[in-house]
């Protein structure tokens, strides 16, 4: 089992692994996947005792696009919120090539000064 943690990468920047972060991850994967599966014997010192060690990933915190290389999921074009998916209310700009979504009010709390500003908005 691999502990020399200070190995697993930074993932970020312009030379990003983008698509082949599985090569970058395994060695964690390979990891948590011991540490869960199989009786990991640890020594804890202050109890002069072993025990038996199981881990696991609970959540990361990263930005967007991150989140979009970890997850497998295209945080680009139409359908980029994870959270609206299908129901995503997105629209090209005429003369750009940005992709803009609309009616993100929606999350806002009910008297929220966003909601007065219609005109700002589009009305959307």
């Amino acid at each position: 089992m691999s502990t020399n943690h200070s190995s697993w990468p930074v993932l970020s920047g312009p030379k990003q692994p983008v698509n082949d972060i599985d090569v970058y991850l395994s060695p964690l994967i390979e990891d948590l996947n011991l540490m869960w599966d199989q009786d990991v014997e640890e020594f804890e010192g202050f109890a002069n005792e072993t025990f038996k060690l199981h881990a696991m990933l609970f959540c990361t915190t990263n930005d967007f696009p991150t989140y979009g290389n970890l997850s497998c999921y295209s945080v680009k074009g139409h359908k980029a919120c994870p959270i609206c998916e299908e129901d995503n209310d997105s629209q090209q700009l005429k003369h750009e090539r940005k992709t803009i979504y609309l009616r993100h009010q929606k999350f806002l709390r009910s008297h929220h000064p966003y909601w007065r500003l219609k005109n700002a908005f589009s009305g959307h």
